[in-house]
């Protein structure tokens, strides 16, 4: 049988920005991956690291007075010691610097150029420093990057291209033999989309450049940094150096990245691995965007939110430990929103998670399972067993949790949990253990209390991946506690109980930063319009996904939408142009109103209404809670 394995990327950071809440969440979705699958018995290799060879690189070096060489190496050991702080555990953290990485590069360069699919020709149009990217006259409007939105140059040069186009049948190809290699289904069509417009061959080369990876075979040009980028994800399994290594690892199972740079992960790399007959990943896995007042986080608006900062606010408020304030903030990232979605970060909203969740169901019950332990059996495991019609219940939590990670369905994961831990706080309630107490046999007492003993720690295996210092804690509190496997049954009797009086005191006050920027929306009763349950009952309100996302071709606010109602499919005029761009929403489930007489807006006929929440000059589509619940159903 065959070692079960898994290996998965981030991508790696342009060296000379600060890390944000955007890099945390993509690497520590990468962690808990890795940390899961380790669970299960796979060896993991899970890799991040730092772009180093652009020409911001060189910029900031010259800002700072310093070598571009000691600019990098300073900059790598901050990026290494931010992902500490939030328990990140790579198996290697690669640099574009890295002496193996050169190699690979030049080699895969002189074997691109000796299969024909590197030419030098001559290179017009756009270059965007800050991105890296080139853009093309249409793609550009008054010299502004259609992306950073700063300002770029046109350049004309000479350069080496990379044959692109050659390889467009073949990617259609390979994303309709692999339907689940992009994921979620919005980003696959978005791919597909932008491979069946045409593709077109690309400058990878800068001729004015010092700082970079020289071509083997032209020691004028250096390389594009995205094209030396993407290069490291089969430096670091052994592409090259160690052959065995790199067929044992390659191809990855899984590229995590943010919506923004999916055309170079999802058309440009695969095609370059096709040149040399190398399959591509398994996965790329897109997420969304971290947006603070309905915005994406950006240096020019500043509105980034500091990960760092969080951490000591809700060290401070809460009177708990960095490390464990770390362990919430990971926890909250992906409790808070569907993975693959944007998501709105609020610190208030991390407090209120802290407390209902955190302080109220978790803690609560480790102190409640506790005091009983102390009071009823000295402090120990006591001698019981699991009760049965509670068993069969963990068993579908331990089942539905699996199944969740497996899937990448990291909020529904943890819900589960959550499920399993007010289930434990039910029991105490249903049971009443303080009655038990009292009867002559004492044995249903201990058959209970080993019951919530073992939820309390296989609640705790569950939350390895997302929180491991608290999940540490947890089993380490049962002393003699060794194995992590999420079975039940296996918790040793007698062995004595440790745990500290409380993990998660309860935040009592908003933070400073919070009542400053808190508003209310203004409501007057003196406005408000009843309607009796039988005119509400008229709407039929359905769940439904988007199929099919177009701008109306005579209404700049309109957006056209296919939807997918049950068996049947409607057209939807809607009114969200400004804030939601036609791809970003093709997959997406949504909550539509199904039985609205049809009208035509601008020559397009509606045949419904999208449900949507607003809030002054922001708008956010509703979705249901439950990515898998089925078009169709009703929404009561």
């Amino acid at each position: 049988m065959a070692d079960k394995k898994f290996f998965v990327t981030t991508p790696i950071y342009y060296i000379s920005g600060n890390p944000h809440i955007g890099h945390l969440y993509t690497t520590t979705a990468a962690d808990i991956m890795a940390r899961y699958h380790s669970l299960q018995g796979s060896k993991v290799l899970f890799t991040t690291g730092s772009d180093e060879n652009s020409q911001k690189v060189v910029q900031a070096a010259e800002k700072q007075g310093v070598s571009v060489t000691e600019y990098v190496n300073k900059e790598a050991e901050k990026w290494k010691q931010y992902f500490a702080q939030f328990h990140i555990q790579y198996t290697r953290f690669i640099r574009t610097t890295d002496q193996d990485h050169l190699d690979v590069v030049q080699s895969f360069l002189m074997q691109l150029k000796e299969k024909g699919f590197i030419y030098k020709g001559n290179y017009e149009g756009w270059y965007c420093v800050d991105c890296e990217s080139f853009w093309t006259d249409k793609e550009v409007e008054d010299g502004i990057c259609p992306d950073c939105h700063r300002s770029i140059r046109r350049v004309s040069e000479e350069n080496y291209f990379f044959r692109l186009s050659a390889f467009q049948d073949q990617l259609i190809q390979f994303y309709h033999d692999n339907p689940t290699a992009i994921e979620p289904l919005s980003r696959y069509n978005e791919v597909i989309s932008m491979i069946s417009g045409g593709l077109r061959d690309i400058s990878i080369s800068r001729h004015s450049q010092e700082w970079g990876i020289r071509f083997p075979f032209d020691s004028e040009h250096v390389l594009w940094v995205w094209f030396d980028a993407l290069l490291n994800y089969i430096t670091v399994c052994g592409y090259r150096e160690d052959p065995t290594s790199f067929s044992y690892w390659w191809p990855a199972d899984c590229h995590l990245m943010s919506k923004d740079i999916i055309r170079f992960h999802c058309v440009i790399w695969p095609a370059m691995l096709m040149a040399l007959d190398i399959q591509p990943a398994k996965k790329v896995y897109v997420h969304g965007w971290w947006l603070t007042d309905g915005e994406k986080m950006s240096k020019s608006k500043g509105n980034i939110v500091d990960p760092t900062k969080v951490i000591e606010e809700l060290s401070n408020v809460a009177g708990i430990s960095k490390s464990l304030s770390a362990d919430v903030l990971r926890w909250f990232m992906f409790r808070e929103t569907t993975f693959g979605e944007d998501a709105v970060f609020s610190m208030q909203r991390l407090l209120d998670r802290y407390n209902y969740d955190l302080a109220n169901d978790l803690g609560n019950l480790i102190h409640r399972v506790s005091s009983m332990a102390k009071q009823y059996t000295q402090g120990n495991v006591p001698e019981g067993t699991l009760i049965d019609d509670e068993k069969c219940q963990f068993q579908n939590f331990i089942e539905q949790y699996t199944a969740c990670m497996t899937e990448n369905r990291f909020k529904d994961a943890i819900e589960t949990t959550w499920t399993l831990l007010r289930k434990c706080n039910k029991m105490i309630e249903e049971y009443k253990p303080w009655e038990l107490a009292k009867k002559e046999d004492i044995q249903p007492l201990f058959d209970l209390l080993y019951t919530l003993l073992e939820g309390i720690r296989c609640a705790g295996i569950m939350l390895i991946p997302f929180m491991p210092v608290f999940s540490q804690l947890v089993l380490d509190s049962f002393v003699e506690q060794k194995e992590n496997q999420l079975n039940l049954g296996i918790l040793r009797t007698h062995q004595a109980l440790a745990f500290p009086p409380v993990f998660f005191p309860r935040v009592k006050k908003t933070t400073k930063s919070e009542k400053k920027n808190e508003e209310t929306p203004k409501e007057s009763p003196k406005d408000e319009v009843y309607c009796t349950i039988d005119e509400f009952s008229k709407f039929d309100f359905r769940v439904a996904q988007i199929i099919d996302a177009q701008k109306h071709p005579n209404a700049d606010k309109l957006l056209v939408l296919k939807v997918q109602v049950g068996e049947h499919q409607k057209q939807i005029v809607a009114g969200i142009a400004k804030y939601y761009e036609p791809q970003d929403l093709i997959g997406k489930k949504v909550v539509i109103v199904n039985n609205l007489q049809p009208v035509t807006l601008r020559g397009e006929k509606s045949e419904g209404m999208v449900l949507c929440a607003s809030h002054k000059d922001h708008l956010s589509i509703v979705s249901p809670e439950n990515v898998d619940m089925v078009c169709g159903a009703r929404v009561k």
